[in-house]
Formats: C-alpha cells, structure tokens, sequence
C-alpha cells in the first residue's frame, strides 16, 4: 500500500531509500521537516522517518531497521522536543508495523515495544481488530484496488487545517518526560553515529508561542540536550523562539506547523546547516 503507514516501512524493507540526509523524531518530525526544500537548499538526497505518536525509543528502532536494510546516512536531523525522551509502546497507529513483524530485527525487539508472544508469532492473530486492513491488504494484493488516498513524499505529510488552538487552552501546563531508559538509549544512538562518522544535529523546531510558556522543566530539558550538543561536539538548534513561533497562520495546532510553516522552517534550518557548514565546519557532508 501506498499509504503513509506502510509506505516508509515498505522502502525501508526494500532498500529504496539510502539517503544522504535522514531526518528523525515523531509527529513533529514527520510534518515539519519538507525533504525537498532540504534537498534544494543542500544539494543532498533526504528521506523524513519522522513516525507520529512515538518517541525516541521507537523512533531508534525503526532508524536500526533502516540502516539494517540502507547505506547509512551521511548526516541525521533529529527532532528533540519535549516529548522525544519519554518512552512509549508501539500503540498509536499499531497497523504499521504487523506487516512487517517477521523481519528478524523488529521479531527480536518488539515484546519491548507492546507485542505479545502471539502477536508476534502467529500471523492471524496479529490481525484481530484489523478486519478493514486485513480486507484492503487482500484487495490491493489481487490488483482490484490501490489505496493511495494518503501517500507521503519522501516520508513527509504536511499539516493540513487552519489555526486551532482548542487543545492548548485546555491546558494548564505541558509536561516534559525525560526516561532514564530513553536517555541511555540516545546516548548510545549518538555514541554509534559518532563511531560511524555519521554526522548528528538535534533540532527543537518551531513550538507556538503560548505553548511553551505552559512546558514544566523546559530548562532542565534544555541542559540535557546542551549536554549531548557538548559531549558528542554537534549542534544543537533551538527554533522555540524564532519568529515562527509567534505567527499562528503558521501552525495546524500549537506544535505542528502547516505546510506553509514547514516550508518556511525547511528553509531556514537547511540554510542554517549550510552556514554552519561554511563557517563553523562542525558538519561534514
């Protein structure tokens, strides 16, 4: 299928992929980061394997599977924000990733993620309570139909929808979960870029305004993430107070930006690295 869900897993599995640039991270990533404009401004090939409603732990399985299947990258733009290092199950659109359960990678690591035994080794049962995908999948294999309606470029899916701030103003304050676990394992994901001469940039992009007044321990998020910069000598760029942020008719909801505000950020961030490049040389791609 050529929906989003399955569409990245697909050209993981199937090494079609093998991108200079990969960008990474949940929700935020996937709708905030444009690979075309990237590709415009640095002259590279980018792929977005930003996956919506997941975190970091997640979002470093599926970037295993990725290398395990692609040539790795030469550069990593990944998304930090205040939810990147909770912890979180495989649950939110869980569909994804049954067809793929049988690839020995994910097989070894998914009772991690939420997957029972059974879920994992006996294939109908898997599918319980997916009866709709079961028939969609069985009817674009036979060639009667092909379900397209919600295709990705690159991995990227723009926000489509006018401001909406419904969902902030019920908020009184916004958490930021820091996992011990998540912690440790983004230190090891860093650790082994910096082992393969991948180059890494963390990247908190554009948070509406009004939002970030209501995070708890932004600061204390902030010096974890200034610590990781540090340590592995890679930049960290923060976009929560650039002018961005203040411009509502940029954003969908308070943390994802509309296609006019990706576009807008792409090219800012892309043009940033590539200054970066020029002056600073910590980047080499």
């Amino acid at each position: 299928m050529e929906d989003y869900r399955f569409q990245t897993w697909n050209n993981i599995i199937d090494s079609k992929i093998n991108a200079d640039v990969i960008v990474m991270g949940n929700s935020r990533a996937f709708c905030h980061y444009v690979p075309v404009v990237i590709d415009s401004v640095l002259q590279v090939n980018s792929y977005n394997l930003g996956i919506g409603g997941h975190q970091f732990n997640v979002q470093y399985l599926r970037y295993k599977l990725y290398e395990e299947h692609n040539k790795k990258p030469r550069l990593i733009i990944q998304n930090v924000d205040f939810l990147t290092l909770n912890q979180s199950v495989i649950g939110h659109e869980r569909e994804q990733i049954l067809p793929f359960v049988s690839d020995s990678l994910l097989r070894s690591n998914l009772q991690n993620y939420g997957f029972s035994v059974g879920e994992i080794y006996l294939p109908l049962y898997r599918y319980v309570g997916y009866t709709q995908i079961v028939k969609n999948g069985l009817l674009e294999f036979l060639g009667i139909t092909n379900y397209h309606s919600q295709p990705s470029f690159k991995g990227y899916m723009p926000e489509v929808g006018v401001w909406d701030g419904t969902e902030l103003n019920k908020l009184k304050t916004i958490e930021t979960d820091m996992n011990p676990v998540t912690i440790r394992l983004f230190n090891e994901f860093l650790s082994h870029c910096k082992k393969n001469n991948i180059q890494v940039v963390l990247v908190n992009s554009p948070v509406y305004y009004k939002a970030t007044l209501k995070l708890n321990h932004k600061e204390q998020f902030d010096n974890l993430i200034k610590g990781f910069s540090t340590k592995y000598n890679i930049p960290y760029f923060d976009y929560t107070t650039d002018p961005i942020c203040n411009d509502s008719t940029l954003f969908h909801v308070a943390v994802h930006l509309n296609q006019q505000g990706a576009e807008i950020f792409s090219k800012k961030l892309a043009n940033d690295i590539k200054l970066c490049i020029k002056k600073v040389k910590k980047i080499n791609i």
